[in-house]
């Protein structure tokens, strides 16, 4: 049958039309594996964006802890904030130690001097106390400022991280409309080629056609057309 449509011209346009339908195959095979480049890379630099906005985290949170202590030192957030404040700086472990090698100090010297329970040792002690806190505070306030800046940074840090998420999305995203749009024309050309196929099979079916009507009628008028 293959051999006698050969001959007979019926084969015409059958390998455009064949050519077409493994196009369109390569096509769709080919927007799978791009959609899949594509998620691959996404995911990869969504994930690494993402832990590094993560690693800032910490450096945020202290920022924020320290700025609202601060705020809370200076009076920002009334007398409950004062308090809060002074109880934290009071609990820290720098002003602690001191406090406490200090006191210890002016003990023993007193034991020594036998004045341990005098109204003087009792005065100094909350001289040197008091002195102690005035002249610590101050560093105390440098410090929260320090983390609180430290966490500005970060959360610049972030906002960049971020930004860099926004354009990978973007980014993305036209490389998915950039793929559809090289699929879509790729259809469109393997449509054509299929039309071309079916036009020149369909051209030659009806040339035999007319052919054979034609050798009918010479053979029913005995040639005379």
């Amino acid at each position: 049958m293959g051999f006698l449509s050969g001959l007979l011209g019926l084969d015409a346009g059958k390998a455009t039309t064949n050519a077409a339908s493994k196009n369109k195959q390569l096509l769709t095979e080919f927007r799978g594996r791009g959609n899949s480049i594509i998620n691959t890379g996404e995911q990869k630099s969504q994930g690494s964006l993402n832990k590094a906005i993560a690693g800032y985290n910490p450096y945020v949170t202290a920022g924020k802890n320290a700025t609202n202590m601060y705020s809370n030192a200076i009076g920002l957030n009334g007398a409950a904030g004062n308090t809060a404040a002074t109880d934290a700086f009071q609990a820290g472990p720098g002003y602690q130690f001191q406090l406490d090698q200090g006191t210890q100090a002016a003990l023993r010297g007193a034991s020594a001097a036998g004045m341990l329970n005098s109204g003087n040792t009792l005065t100094a002690l909350a001289g040197y106390g008091q002195g102690l806190a005035n002249q610590e505070y101050g560093g105390w306030l440098d410090r929260l400022q320090g983390v609180s800046s430290q966490g500005l940074q970060a959360v610049g840090g972030q906002g960049n991280a971020l930004s860099n998420l926004a354009s990978l999305y973007q980014n993305t995203a036209g490389d998915r409309l950039g793929l559809e749009s090289s699929v879509v024309q790729g259809r469109m050309g393997v449509n054509n080629q299929r039309a071309q196929g079916q036009e020149a099979n369909a051209g030659a079916k009806s040339s035999l056609f007319g052919n054979l009507l034609g050798g009918g009628i010479k053979l029913a008028t005995g040639g005379l057309f």
